[in-house]
């Protein structure tokens, strides 16, 4: 993220990017629902499925050049708003279109994603420029400026008399390590989203890396690591880190909201004093999204930091599959409020992206456990389980060996060694190069698997009965 510091007249044009993006994307969806509608109506009327009204396409390669047929009658401001910004909207309610369809198959895996809803002033501000150019374009030669695309035949005086003023935004940061990076060819820009969060602009890149990284050093790493995630402590260490957590493995869980409640509870009571629609109400909520835009930065440096040195660190780590959004329903009785924010303050579903894509990079891999695995209840050192352990339980003691751990400690020690048994199960049903055929059937030829496109498909080779 490249935060950004964008003068009024520059913010006026990505809230119109902003804008403009949102029209399409409401556009797109309105189309897909009228074409929903009509050939269901058209069912109910009797009519054959062949003479129904053809379906709609919802890909975004269908959508774009449907849009560009009609904008001039349904939107004919465009040509003061960069083509990127309709584009963004465009490919944004094809995903959302995509997902649904996906979902309602039973293809995509998670909680059931509805119809995609239309968006209105009050949603996020982002916007996405897909079109590159010329890679080294996209900053300026003091490293502290980023590229804003402006529209080329704008009608707008304001935009055609300031294009020079308009064309670079001022970063707060430095972007002379990333503009090397592009410059001498080991990453290509793909798209860059510049969106507003947390009460400031910024920009996000995405890019292509060609260079594979550097070999990381095995033999000066250690094995494998049990992470156990927790709200007393942000996470519990198999084997504790110098400088990261204590000789007993417990990393501190900084608790980056509580320690600005009474900050918010003050903004919040301010808020709800003004008067809707005036200068100060807006004043209080820009400060009130900014401290939430601060807290949500603190957050992500601190697990930055940890998950960092855990994917650099171990060869290996090993965690648990949490299901976070059922952890916080409000319908359950033993979950208070309290619970629920420190649940989501600690930040544990961004903890295993950042570990799982770290991880990936340096050629180590994470190994997540099933979520139904009893690892609080199930003694380390016996592996009795027990049949109830509740919250207010601090340590587990086992009735059969009569072992005394901390619960934390001893639910660390059970994710490791759940991990150390699916590897050994994954290495043992490894049969050469292929899994175990089950049910198969008899065939009356031999076939052969020959590689090609990289690895990533098979061929079938038949070869008749001797």
């Amino acid at each position: 993220m490249v935060p950004l510091d964008p003068t009024p007249a520059q913010a006026e044009l990505l809230r119109s990017y902003c804008g403009a993006s949102r029209f399409a994307y409401n556009w797109a969806v309105a189309r897909a629902k009228e074409n929903i509608d009509t050939r269901r109506d058209e069912r109910r009327a009797g009519i054959d499925e062949a003479n129904l009204t053809k379906s709609l396409s919802w890909s975004p390669w269908s959508l774009t050049p449907l849009w560009n047929s009609v904008k001039d009658d349904v939107a004919p401001w465009h040509r003061d708003v960069t083509k990127h910004a309709f584009r963004s909207g465009v490919t944004n309610a094809a995903v959302a279109l995509k997902n649904y369809h996906e979902s309602k198959k039973g293809v995509r895996k998670g909680e059931p994603f509805g119809f995609p809803k239309f968006k209105n002033r009050y949603s996020k501000l982002s916007v996405t420029f897909t079109e590159t150019g010329t890679q080294g374009g996209w900053f300026a030669e003091d490293s502290r400026h980023v590229r804003l695309i402006l529209p080329l035949r704008a009608t707008d005086p304001r935009i055609a008399r300031r294009r020079v003023q308009l064309q670079w935004i001022h970063s707060t940061e430095s972007v002379s390590r990333f503009k090397k990076k592009v410059t001498c060819g080991e990453w290509t820009i793909q798209a860059v989203t510049v969106s507003f969060v947390g009460g400031r602009w910024q920009a996000s890149f995405s890019v292509r890396q060609f260079v594979a990284p550097a070999p990381s050093m095995i033999h000066h790493l250690k094995p494998l690591v049990g992470i156990d995630l927790g709200v007393k402590h942000l996470a519990t260490l198999t084997s504790p880190v110098i400088g990261l957590s204590d000789v007993s493995g417990y990393v501190e869980n900084p608790r980056h909201l509580d320690a600005q409640l009474v900050r918010l509870a003050k903004l919040n009571r301010q808020h709800s004093r003004c008067v809707k629609g005036s200068k100060n109400r807006a004043k209080v909520l820009k400060r009130r999204q900014r401290l939430y835009g601060r807290i949500t930065r603190t957050r992500d440096l601190h697990l930055h930091r940890l998950t960092t040195t855990l994917a650099g660190g171990f060869e290996t780590v090993v965690i648990e599959d949490l299901r976070v959004a059922g952890m916080v329903k409000k319908s359950k009785k033993n979950t208070t409020n309290e619970l629920r924010r420190s649940i989501l303050d600690a930040g544990w579903s961004e903890l295993r992206r950042q570990l799982t894509y770290k991880t990936e990079d340096r050629g180590h891999r994470v190994i997540v456990v099933n979520r139904f695995y009893p690892s609080s209840k199930k003694c380390s050192q016996c592996g009795e389980t027990k049949a109830k352990l509740a919250l207010s339980d601090r340590v587990f003691e086992c009735g059969k060996c009569g072992m005394s751990l901390d619960r934390d400690v001893n639910a660390a020690r059970n994710i490791r060694d759940e991990g150390i048994r699916l590897l050994a199960n994954e290495e043992s049903t490894v049969a050469g190069h292929q899994p175990e055929t089950l049910n198969a059937d008899s065939r009356d030829r031999e076939t052969d698997a020959l590689r090609c496109d990289g690895g990533d498909r098979y061929q079938s080779r038949t070869t008749q009965p001797v």
